[in-house]
């Protein structure tokens, strides 16, 4: 007797083999650029980039001594391999353990327990960091963004917190909350209400829809980011945002959103996905937002 076919899920077997294919190949770039770390030989490690320009690193982050961030945007081949030069020239790095992963279909987003060793010294150390790999269709990474684990009263230039900075599960649920506000801001099309979520001293290296040229923008202190937001709003109007992905840690959060928008001149619906991750600081603000996004087509 020939057996039935039972369908529970109705989703389109053809759909999810073509995602899962993406993911897949998202996490070989970018584990493939990682076992090059490990090697630490720097024509190796820029063999694992795309081809072509701009590309889109963030690997030296500076925090300042007053708790405000910097952190330095790479774009060409000659500023990444000087950037490479100075992180392995620095230390070695001997493992990565991922503790989160999240296989987008054009990133992967890491979260990991370093192990490496700094040149001429024997002692072995840990330490946690986040990364997002956007990558290409075909072979190779296209950036790089990264950001080490810090303890939240380290970063920010503003007023000493009078009561004890967050952690664990309320340091998460804040952070979900201020995220939320973050893409209601976006949804109602409100500058002052996305800068709200922000310190004053904002670092944001994320993807440049106003003059969009493939690369990232570095926007440092609110009036940057108000000049951006306010262009930004200027040139598109939102319709739409979602989240597909969110991870929320004590530290940081993770997501991936769709936004669909409307170029305001011509009237085009354009669809568009962002890649970022966000840091607090001592009184619960952003302090840091890094990422990417795909293009406007």
């Amino acid at each position: 007797m020939r057996r039935l076919e039972v369908r529970v899920f109705d989703v389109d077997p053809e759909l999810l083999g073509k995602y899962a294919k993406a993911q897949i190949h998202s996490g070989d770039e970018a584990w493939i650029h990682m076992e090059a770390e490990f090697v630490g030989d720097i024509d190796g490690l820029m063999a694992t980039l795309v081809p072509q320009e701009p590309l889109a690193y963030t690997i030296v982050p500076q925090i300042l001594p007053d708790g405000n961030v910097k952190s330095p945007i790479s774009s060409t081949f000659e500023e990444i391999r000087e950037c490479y030069k100075v992180v392995r020239g620095r230390s070695a790095l001997i493992n990565v353990e991922l503790v989160n992963e999240i296989r987008g279909a054009w990133y992967d987003f890491q979260a990991g327990v370093n192990t490496g060793r700094v040149h001429g010294q024997d002692e072995i150390t840990n330490s946690m960091t986040i990364a997002i790999f956007p990558v290409s269709g075909e072979k190779g990474i296209t950036g790089e963004l990264v950001w080490m684990r810090l303890p939240r009263d380290a970063l920010g230039a503003g007023p000493a917190r009078t009561e004890p900075v967050l952690q664990g599960d309320a340091a998460r649920r804040q952070l979900l909350a201020l995220h939320k506000e973050f893409l209601d801001g976006y949804r109602a099309n409100d500058v002052e209400a996305i800068l709200a979520t922000m310190d004053d001293g904002i670092q944001a290296n994320v993807r440049n829809y106003v003059n969009d040229d493939g690369g990232l923008i570095g926007i440092e202190g609110k009036e940057h980011y108000r000049s951006y937001l306010t262009s930004f709003f200027e040139k598109f109007e939102v319709l739409k945002v979602d989240h597909l992905h969110r991870l929320t840690e004590d530290f940081y959060v993770f997501a991936e959103v769709r936004f669909e928008i409307r170029e305001r001149g011509s009237g085009r619906e354009i669809g568009i996905h962002t890649a970022e991750f966000f840091v607090p600081e001592k009184n619960d603000r952003f302090i840091v937002q890094i990422g990417h996004g795909t293009d406007l087509v």
